[in-house]
């Protein structure tokens, strides 16, 4: 029986972020991204085609449809350079009734809103950082908050507009911070309270049964003093960065069984409660007294070689092809009608996922 035809749907990001300043590595992260996922699909024996998401859309809705795929690899986290826009494709491509990998376009919008993301998960006591979104001529709504504080843009991902300034320890930094991110990014702004403690990525595979793969923490233990303790831009992306060099990513993370055990709870929790699909990642700060704090849900997680999805799959002994074909085959069964509802589980470094 032959594989399914696949087209890989991307988008390439500007030369510049929201604030104007140059973006080095963006644009070369997305192509490595690109071929990796190419190379993992061939080598698993699927026929597949690529196409970038960043034409006049009637052209766009035709060479889509000139593709003939069975199945869209969803790979753009933006469009037309706005990530704000990346729900979008999500959308046409539901618009289209075509059948792609990863969340909804409703999760992919609701999810990127990190503001709405704890509201809904608070509703449902998910413990996440106390927070309020500020607007302008609201600032009475940041009275109750206590310092430090962490500020960030309320709608970006892969730690857009988190620098070493968003670590807040007074008011009149708080107020400088606000009007950089607001100025900057052209959008509200999350404020909430730090949460001074361990850094962890849970990432999850699966729907009807999803699975909880080994845990990843950003280990800050060799963090200079004078550095504050967060995974921000520098830590992510600027490799000849101290922020990069001393943010060390180990997986599977050192927890007590209890607190794994809470920590899997929590984060499948939010998985199910986002509605998110095939795979995603949840970021948690872990407290000194064992509470796993949600700090926001990724249902477009980053899946280049050496993410932090990656490293998990690893851990569970799945390699970087077996990770895609998996998206792949849950995309694929998504698309037919499954009886049952969401039951999960957690896959330990020593068993590997059922297929």
């Amino acid at each position: 029986m032959s594989k399914a035809s696949i087209l890989i749907l991307y988008s390439l990001p500007r030369s510049f972020f929201p604030d104007g300043s140059p973006d080095r590595i963006s644009l070369r992260a997305v192509r490595s991204r690109l071929q990796a996922v190419q190379k993992a699909l061939k080598s698993l024996g699927y026929s597949i085609q690529t196409q970038e998401a960043e034409k006049k859309l009637p052209l766009l809705v035709e060479e889509i449809f000139a593709a003939k795929a069975d199945l869209v690899f969803n790979l753009c986290e933006e469009f037309f350079g706005q990530t704000r826009l990346e729900m979008n494709i999500a959308a046409l491509l539901e618009l289209l009734d075509l059948p792609f990998t990863g969340s909804s376009s409703f999760v992919l919008g609701l999810s990127q809103d990190k503001g709405k993301t704890k509201t809904i998960l608070a509703h449902h006591h998910i413990p996440t950082p106390p927070h309020r979104v500020w607007q302008p001529g609201r600032d009475d709504l940041l009275a109750e908050l206590h310092f430090p504080l962490i500020v960030k843009p309320l709608c970006e991902d892969a730690s857009l507009g988190i620098d070493n300034d968003a670590f807040i320890q007074d008011e009149r930094s708080l107020r400088k911070q606000i009007q950089k991110i607001y100025q900057g990014y052209g959008q509200s702004v999350l404020v909430e309270e730090f949460i001074d403690g361990r850094e962890l990525n849970v990432s999850i595979l699966g729907n009807e049964d999803p699975q909880v793969l080994p845990i990843s923490e950003i280990d800050f233990s060799s963090m200079p003093p004078g550095l504050p303790k967060i995974c921000g831009y520098a830590a992510k992306w600027e490799e000849d960065s101290k922020e990069f060099s001393h943010t060390v990513p180990r997986c599977p993370a050192v927890l007590s069984p209890e607190i794994e055990k809470e920590v899997f709870h929590v984060s499948l929790q939010a998985y199910q409660i986002m509605e998110c699909r095939d795979y995603a990642r949840v970021d948690i700060r872990l407290s000194p007294d064992g509470i796993p704090y949600v700090l926001e849900i990724n249902a477009n997680p980053d899946i280049s070689p050496d993410a932090g999805i990656i490293r998990s799959a690893e851990s569970a002994g799945l390699t970087y092809a077996d990770l895609i074909g998996r998206i792949v085959e849950l995309a694929l069964a998504r698309s037919k009608p499954l009886p049952g509802h969401h039951k999960g589980k957690v896959v330990s470094a020593e068993r590997e996922p059922s297929a």
